[in-house]
């Protein structure tokens, strides 16, 4: 009697772990909403975000909001892990801007600048022309020329 309650245990067992789907036995080992995320085995960082989440690569994303439009900067960035973001809730969050949520932030919301001319007239913004101006070929190096009237 007592190996088959031994193999009914072990059989429960094995029914209960096969009904797992592989969501529902990690998702403790998932990066929540603002938490970071890394695929690369080398970050000690959960590997993806918890399940309704965005995966946004904010250690490589350079981009610059400036209104609802987004430029990219061309900027060194090597970070390889991402942050969790929960686009598309119809809140703009802290870490939410047009660049990587214009469905949350339209609008200018969260945006470093709120137009052009706010942009060209800030500090980064004349770096970034400096920078421009060494054959720097990307949008936002249109954005502060000097037009002739």
């Amino acid at each position: 009697m007592k190996k088959f309650s031994t193999l009914v245990g072990m059989i429960s067992i094995l029914i209960l772990l096969s009904s797992c789907s592989p969501d529902s036995y990690s998702s403790d080992n998932c990066a929540k909403e603002g938490e970071e995320f890394s695929p690369e085995v080398s970050h000690n960082l959960p590997k993806h975000c918890c399940k309704g989440l965005e995966e946004w690569d904010s250690g490589m994303d350079t981009s610059i909001p400036i209104g609802d439009e987004c430029y990219e900067t061309g900027a060194m960035s090597g970070s390889l892990a991402g942050t969790c973001i929960n686009c598309g809730n119809g809140i703009c969050e802290d870490i939410e801007n047009p660049c990587n949520c214009i469905e949350d932030c339209a609008g200018g919301k969260n945006s470093r600048f709120l137009n052009v001319e706010e942009f060209c007239g800030s500090s980064p913004g004349k770096r970034i022309m400096e920078e421009c101006s060494f054959g720097m070929d990307l949008p936002i190096c249109e954005l502060c020329s000097i037009k002739d009237d």
